[in-house]
């Protein structure tokens, strides 16, 4: 009998415990309790520096230098590994990397001495950096694969590097390769079995992410003993990335023509999405610093992938909430749910736009016969009534969904090209409704390498263990089955039944008097601000004289400490004074206070006005202000006490936020879309995903703190809401460290001709 043959499925294979190693690196199981040696690879005498022994029953600290022992010692309380590096001086002649981690009852020291080719070139870490960044600029899946298979090829020297991912079935598939321009056999866009990365391997996967084999059919070095003393049972090397390769895997690599190899682990959300493969037809050792390299790459391809992958999926779901939405607008509003359901401006079939037709079946019970109705493609309504029944009796949690539906029901054979697939919610307070989305065949072409799912089961259940030696590009055409349907779709039907409800009905009823409630209440607030603000204005005012009196003298002399302490009263009541002067503005506009006087106004009289009144601004500030605004410009009809405030809002906002020997500059232009006001700043700037926030009422921005707090974060608001009572708009631009730029546009109606 050939020994080499499994005889095991390769599920069953203790892949985990192979009791030896590769020859490249050797390994010491430490007792964590005394940090001694007790089982150590036989390798010992190749790896081992002359002059340096090694062996069973040392002490760590005898091994290592102190100080790493030390490290190794804290690093054994950890459950995770890490990584440390010997210099020359402490394992000749090149020094070695260290990997330790640890087991419930043993502690593993990998140590694999480094090679003169294992320091990594300049070049490989801008390489690394440029496809990091490269990353975040890929549009689809696809080409972020490639860009990272085709970078980690570079950096390793491998002939082919292959992405691979797992489908929820655990059937493997190649998104992206890279392969040199001698190796022909491209692997891109096949699919492999489940089988051939059988459970407990993939498990290995995602507890041990990386493992580097320079050479396929090495001789493995056995641990010496194999056993550990204290339990008389195999050493669980599961995390040990110098483990032995099994076997099986050995002869699946020489039926791929493969020898050196490596894999490191996609891991995304703590599960385990895929792998990264290298492949060279000879042995090949990717050096140590390459291998860290590739670890960095695979890891920022995880983070990307989320992004990446679920982007498209993203922009969908939304719009579906939007549509859910708006589908229960309609309900809420009718007398029955059905009408609304197959003839309101959104139907059933646009929540799952990739659906062929929808259908409800409202049933009162009582004997009578059920309401069908379709909309778009649809069965039947004996079929769909048969497949109710179906859909009722395979609930859960009230939903039922099908990519196959004919596997259940043959009797849906015959409508495979409209009602290959389904989904369905149950209604009403007895689920005594029923609601059915329909989607059509869709024809699915595979492309396996060697062998389908089926026939690899097929052989095993012959007992053929024996790794396939087939690769060749073999296709699979798929029929009767529909487009899956994703999970946030199904949560949406679930949602969505909830909803439709009767009690949820009512819910969105109650919403709705809430809302006015709560206008009335925002009305309410307006009202309690303006009057609160009147009431404190006056004895602020007070305050404000009574300090100005003091600070002149009119009561007495002032000494130059009281002065200074009068002078910080008279600033404090004016910013105050200020505030609420704001407040009172903002309250009156949200109250509809504000009536426009409009009158025939230049814009660069008022524009010089506004300088002239901020001109101890400015120079305090050693602020420039511009106004170039044409003499020829056509007049505005406009509130002048309003359009006063606004561009003594804006000129001060900028003043504010520009640095000494800045500038600001008045503009004014007429176009289509009416006559356009431009305040444009040298200062500080507003990062993009601020602009919006700083229009807010008592928002500013999050950066320089220090300035914002001299404001009170009402004055773009007041601006903003004084241009709408003139049915204008405001717009801001705006580059961190080079300054904004505000546009008003007033409407082609308030420019006199």
């Amino acid at each position: 009998m050939d020994e080499s043959r499994p005889t095991l499925a390769c599920d069953q294979e203790a892949i985990h415990a192979p009791g030896c190693v590769q020859p490249h690196a050797l390994l010491l199981c430490i007792d964590p309790a005394n940090l001694v040696i007790e089982s150590i690879s036989a390798n010992v005498t190749d790896l081992a520096p002359p002059g340096h022994p090694v062996s069973l029953g040392m002490r760590l600290d005898q091994v290592l230098p102190a100080r790493v022992a030390a490290r190794v010692a804290e690093d054994s309380k950890r459950a995770d590994g890490a990584f440390l590096a010997l210099d020359e001086a402490s394992w000749p002649p090149f020094g070695a990397e260290i990997y330790t981690h640890r087991s419930a009852d043993t502690l593993f020291c990998e140590i694999e001495p480094r090679q003169p080719g294992d320091q990594g070139q300049p070049d490989q870490l801008t390489l690394v950096q440029s496809t990091i960044s490269g990353m975040r600029e890929a549009e689809s899946l696809e080409k972020l694969a490639g860009h990272v298979a085709m970078c980690i090829r570079q950096i390793t020297g491998m002939e082919r590097i292959m992405v691979y991912r797992f489908d929820r079935d655990g059937h493997g598939e190649v998104i992206g390769e890279s392969l040199d321009e001698n190796f022909s056999e491209s692997f891109m866009d096949f699919h492999f079995p489940a089988d051939d990365i059988p459970p407990q391997a993939r498990a290995l996967y995602l507890k041990s992410p990386t493992r580097f084999t320079p050479s396929r059919d090495y001789t493995p070095a056995m641990l010496k003993p194999a056993l550990k003393p204290s339990t008389g049972l195999p050493y669980d090397m599961g995390r040990c990335r110098c483990r032995s390769v099994s076997p099986v895997h050995q002869i699946y690599q020489r039926n791929l023509g493969v020898d050196g190899s490596f894999s490191s682990s996609v891991i995304s959300q703590g599960r385990l999405w895929g792998l990264i493969v290298g492949h060279h037809r000879q042995p090949h050792r990717v050096g140590q610093d390459a291998r860290h390299q590739v670890m960095v790459l695979t890891d920022a391809f995880a983070l990307a992938l989320h992004a990446t992958e679920t982007a498209e999926e993203r922009d969908a779901r939304a719009l579906h909430v939007h549509l859910h939405a708006r589908l229960l607008e309609q309900i809420a509003g009718a007398d029955d749910f059905v009408s609304p359901l197959v003839e309101g401006e959104v139907k059933l079939t646009d929540i799952f736009f990739a659906s062929s037709g929808a259908a409800v079946v409202y049933d009162e019970g009582a004997g009578d016969e059920p309401l069908v109705r379709m909309v778009g493609q649809a069965p039947d309504r004996e079929a769909v009534l048969l497949l109710t029944n179906f859909c009722r009796a395979h609930l859960e949690d009230g939903v039922y969904f099908s990519e196959c539906l004919s596997a259940h029901l043959p009797e849906f054979r015959q409508y495979t090209a409209t009602a290959s697939g389904v989904l369905g919610i149950t209604v009403g307070d007895t689920a005594q409704h029923m609601i059915l989305w329909f989607r059509p065949e869709s024809v699915c072409t595979t492309i396996w390498g060697g062998k389908s799912p089926q026939q690899v089961a097929h052989d095993k259940d012959q007992g053929d263990f024996l790794p396939r030696q087939s690769f060749a590009r073999w296709v699979e055409v798929r029929r009767g089955h529909s487009r899956p349907w994703p999970r946030w779709k199904v949560e949406i039907a679930r949602s969505l039944r909830t909803a439709l409800n009767d009690v949820i009905l009512r819910q969105l009823r109650t919403i709705r008097l809430l809302n006015l409630q709560l206008a009335e209440s925002d009305r309410a607030k307006s009202r309690f601000l303006a009057h609160m603000s009147h009431e404190l204005r006056t004895p602020l005012n007070a305050v404000l004289g009574f300090s100005e009196m003091l600070g002149m003298g009119i009561y007495g002399q002032v000494v130059q400490r009281q002065s200074e302490a009068i002078g910080h009263v008279r600033d404090a009541a004016r910013h105050l004074l200020n505030m609420i002067n704001d407040v009172l503005d903002l309250s009156k506009i949200e109250a509809g206070g504000f009536d426009i006087e409009d009158e025939e106004l230049e814009i660069s009289a008022l524009a010089t006005y506004a300088q002239q009144l901020l001109s101890s601004l400015t120079r305090e500030a050693e602020v420039t202000i511009r106004v170039e605004v044409p003499s020829a410009l056509p007049r505005l009809r406009a509130d002048r006490r309003m359009l006063l405030q606004i561009l003594i809002n804006l000129l001060s906002n900028a003043i504010k936020f520009t640095p000494p020997q800045g500038s600001v500059h008045v503009g004014c232009r007429e176009d289509a879309s009416g006559l356009c006001l431009t305040v444009h700043d040298t200062g500080i700037g507003i990062a993009a995903d601020q602009l919006a926030r700083v229009l807010e009422p008592f928002r500013q921005t999050e950066d320089n703190m220090e300035i914002a707090r001299k404001g009170t974060g009402l004055g773009l608001p007041i601006v903003k809401s004084l241009v709408e009572l003139h049915g204008g708009t405001i717009h801001l631009s705006s580059t961190l460290g080079q300054g904004t730029c505000v546009t008003l546009t007033f409407p082609p109606s308030r420019i006199v001709p």
